[in-house]
């Protein structure tokens, strides 16, 4: 009966997750009609800077994987820290949603300002995204859990063997870790060459 009721929290935070990533998907795809001219002239005038570079063979690698491996490196970092606090709950959900928000935003405008030649060119630019999203989705929902089993363990008095889970919640760091910097590489060296392939 106990590991019944515990799947079934289990999938509570799971569909609530997937439940947030359905509005804020939504949200990022609605969210570019209501822009005024001038910042989707400036989403289109950035997306062109970045084919051109790519055109032109003048890609700053350097700047583009540091800039990259460190955004992840530090929204991984930041969403297991805060799993070790009650309150830091909030910020978890917050970064989810963004990244939610962000991934759909992307995708919307590359498609709104280049029509149906922007599609092909949106999904292949938002392959490092997927697996970042997918990755802050599992790093989110262990997080949350940890912070609940953390309030459970101190709080209600619940027998746990924190040794075994705080190992198991620093391999879930390093993993994330490890595939934020792969996202970060394929981000860096391989999208622009997938993309100049396609189009040029």
């Amino acid at each position: 009966m106990k590991k019944k009721l515990k799947k079934l929290n289990i999938n509570k935070l799971l569909v609530f997750l997937l439940i947030l990533s359905v509005i804020f998907f939504l949200l990022g795809i609605f969210y570019i009609t209501i822009l005024n001219n001038d910042n989707k002239l400036l989403i289109k005038d950035n997306t062109n800077n970045y084919l051109n570079a790519i055109k032109t063979n003048n890609v700053k690698y350097q700047t583009t994987l540091f800039k990259a491996t460190t955004g992840n490196v530090l929204t991984n970092l930041l969403i297991w820290l805060s799993g070790i606090s009650l309150i830091g709950i909030i910020l978890i959900f917050l970064i989810y949603i963004f990244k939610c928000f962000l991934l759909s935003f992307t995708v919307t405008s590359i498609i709104y300002n280049f029509k149906v030649k922007g599609i092909l060119f949106a999904l292949i630019y938002a392959i490092p995204m997927v697996i970042n999203l997918v990755t802050v989705f599992f790093l989110t929902y262990y997080a949350i859990s940890f912070s609940i089993m953390l309030f459970n363990y101190f709080f209600r008095k619940k027998e746990y063997n924190m040794r075994v889970i705080v190992k198991r919640y620093f391999k879930i760091l390093i993993i994330s870790l490890a595939v934020g910097l792969f996202s970060s590489i394929i981000e860096t060296f391989l999208i622009p060459q997938i993309i100049k392939l396609v189009y040029f």
